[in-house]
């Protein structure tokens, strides 16, 4: 599901952007949630802190917006 808020807040283009950018630059090895995130936020331009912590860190299923 927070693949899927993401996609809601960064839109289709940036989402599978993100998407093809990480699985290139880590084929064949691993990366972090961290990298993740900052990937995501360079590639949209958006800040996701708020998001990710919420759907990744926060127990239980999220209220969303």
């Amino acid at each position: 599901m927070a693949l899927h808020e993401l996609r809601r807040a960064v839109g289709d283009r940036d989402f599978f952007r993100i998407l093809r950018v990480w699985a290139t630059g880590h084929r064949g090895g691993h990366g972090t949630t961290a990298q993740f995130a900052r990937l995501a936020e360079k590639t949209s331009g958006k800040q996701l802190d708020g998001l990710l912590h919420t759907w990744l860190y926060t127990p239980g299923k999220p209220d969303r917006p």
